[in-house]
């Protein structure tokens, strides 16, 4: 996984960072969402694929939480 840096919302539209190396033609992403995370897939996914990265993205999600939780203390 790589962090891409700050997204903000503008005119109803998400809009990446510069450094975000996205196709130079406009493409479909899939948006994912996980626990009030969203998440962008650039290839189209299959139920089982998608339930793949759900479940993956929810764990990182979740381990990178515990460890802000950690450093906290």
């Amino acid at each position: 996984m790589t962090y891409l840096g700050p997204a903000r919302i503008e005119n109803g539209r998400i809009v990446l960072p510069d450094g975000a190396n996205l196709p130079a033609s406009s493409a479909t992403m899939e948006a994912i969402e996980v626990g009030g995370d969203i998440l962008l897939s650039a290839s189209s996914l299959d139920r089982a694929r998608m339930e793949r990265v759900r479940q993956a993205a929810a764990d990182s999600i979740a381990d990178h939480r515990d460890t802000l939780e950690g450093l906290a203390k």
